[in-house]
């Protein structure tokens, strides 16, 4: 080793006499970002059973050992409201140089703000959204590491070194320690202590060097990682977009995304489900729309409090539940709270009434209403099953194409779960188009099932002329029954198509004039 330092004097006025032992070996960490105990807990009952993220982290663990907080880490920065870094002096050095490194690319993405946006404080999105995104990253290792580290192994190499300096320091403070208490000249401690301070400094040119390299190779290949990161960060947006559509859809509470029996089960259904899944890319936003014409409908806040109950609603929420927003420490677990409708509120008596009149949805399933039509038709008589069941009212979804082809799904007030919602929406028939049928169903649906002054809604995209002799007969009917029929007319592709449904329809809405969520709002607007 060559002597860097030749004279004890050298090393009495070398920086290294004022440094302390190094510490640091002891506390370093792989975890970028600070997380509380409660984000710890909710993250590790997300991760209970997944094993096919054991196994990404196991075999890229292998070549970077810092890779399993990486995931903990891009989870946290999906979910926290307030993601905190770390000190730089506090990470190991895989941990500050890649997964740093990383996450800096994330949050740089131009979909991190669109991710953050679906992600924050929901633990389902967010967690498949790091899931999808540590996939796609450990996909990409080798190359990741190879434009982050330089060299093969320089990330290893630096750590190394980086210990060995640790090392060479601490014996070089405590020789100092020794020579300092020592009351004579001592030439074999002044020999080791020689001996130790070129040590150090040689370990400090070699972390030097090699750290240089590093860093050099992240600066030069800074837009090649930026775009792997974008293309990860991109899969993770659509994960996340798909578990907020499918439980915004499909949930008993649309705010609802932490990890549940009833979730999981869902997600798993709805993605082995093309059907499902097409109507989940409409169903949550209309539901979004009914949860707001609902809102505009009516008018909170009014009647008698008289006890207290569970729930998420702020405004009724007690004082001393929304005094935990004031202390950072209580805040995230007035999060949970709401999350999970267990904030303490005031419960009031409020008016039940039934609603104008039951309702029937009669959805046209011939064969050219097949895929986006077909998801945006149902999307549609879901929602109005869901502006039914709000006021009391029964719903019946009368699924039909050509002539005797038809099949009614009946869903009586609180008499129907999830899994009778699914199957409706699976239900595809197939065929032409006849008309005369579900009218007629509609009629019985009044006859024998007691659908009172109903309300329906006839959806089609095509043209079937109805015989005169019919026609007077409906609008008898429609007289004496005192029932309305709506129409939609699925005419985006045909602006110019003929309305059939004028012979027998009060008020017509053509996708061709109308975009199809104001067409939404229009049919929820009148009927909450």
């Amino acid at each position: 080793m060559k002597k860097i330092y030749r004279t004890i004097d050298d090393v009495l006025r070398s920086p290294w006499v004022a440094m302390q032992p190094a510490e640091r070996a002891s506390v370093l960490t792989d975890r970028v970002l600070r997380s509380t105990k409660l984000e710890d807990s909710i993250y590790a009952d997300l991760r209970d059973g997944d094993e096919a993220l054991d196994a990404i982290e196991q075999s890229a663990g292998e070549k970077l050992r810092s890779f399993p907080a990486l995931s903990r880490d891009v989870y946290q920065s999906f979910y926290s409201l307030m993601p905190k870094r770390r000190e730089e002096t506090e990470l190991s050095t895989e941990a500050r140089t890649f997964n740093a490194n990383i996450l800096d690319h994330i949050t740089g993405s131009e979909d991190y703000p669109t991710l953050k946006n679906i992600c924050e404080g929901r633990e389902l999105p967010a967690y498949e959204a790091a899931a999808e995104f540590i996939s796609r990253t450990a996909g990409e290792l080798d190359r990741l590491l190879g434009r982050l580290g330089g060299e093969k192994s320089a990330l290893q190499t630096l750590e190394k070194l980086e210990l060995a300096q640790q090392q060479a320091q601490n014996n070089l403070a405590a020789l100092l320690e020794r020579m300092r208490k020592s009351k004579g000249q001592n030439a074999a401690l002044e020999q080791a202590v020689l001996a130790a301070a070129s040590s150090a400094e040689s370990k400090r040119r070699q972390v030097e060097a090699v750290g240089k390299l590093v860093d050099a190779a992240a600066a030069k290949n800074k837009e090649a990682v930026r775009a792997l990161v974008q293309q990860a960060v991109s899969s993770a947006t659509e994960k996340a977009k798909e578990v907020q559509g499918v439980l915004s859809a499909w949930g008993n509470d649309t705010g609802s995304m932490e990890k549940n029996a009833v979730n999981t089960e869902l997600l798993s259904l709805v993605r082995q489900s093309k059907e499902l899944r097409d109507i989940s890319q409409y169903l949550g936003r209309f539901r979004d729309i009914f949860a707001q014409g609902k809102h505009n409908g009516y008018a909170y806040g009014r009647g008698e409090k008289y006890s207290l109950e569970l729930g998420r609603d702020l405004s009724r929420a007690i004082t001393s539940e929304l005094a935990m927003l004031a202390a950072p420490e209580t805040a995230p677990l007035f999060l949970r709270k709401y999350q999970r409708r267990q904030l303490k509120q005031y419960r009031r008596r409020e008016p039940i009434y039934k609603g104008a009149g039951d309702m029937i949805c009669c959805l046209d399933e011939s064969g050219s209403t097949c895929g986006d039509a077909a998801a945006w038709g149902k999307a549609v008589a879901l929602t109005l099953l869901e502006t039914a069941a709000d006021g009391g009212r029964k719903f019946a979804l009368v699924h039909f194409s050509g002539t005797g082809s038809i099949q009614t799904n009946l869903f009586l007030p609180r008499q129907y779960g999830v899994e009778d919602k699914l199957c409706a929406a699976e239900t595809f028939l197939g065929g032409g188009t006849d008309f005369e049928t579900p009218l007629r169903e509609a009629v019985r649906l009044m006859d024998a099932e007691g659908f009172e002054n109903a309300d329906v809604v006839f959806i089609t995209d095509g043209i079937c002329n109805l015989p005169e002799d019919y026609l007077e007969t409906l609008r008898a009917e429609q007289a004496k029954r005192r029932f309305t029929v709506t129409g939609v007319l699925l005419d985006s592709g045909s602006p110019g198509m003929e309305f059939s449904l004028k012979a027998f329809c009060r008020n017509l809405y053509r996708t061709s004039e109308l975009l199809g969520d104001e067409i939404v709002r229009e049919l929820v607007k009148k009927r909450v």
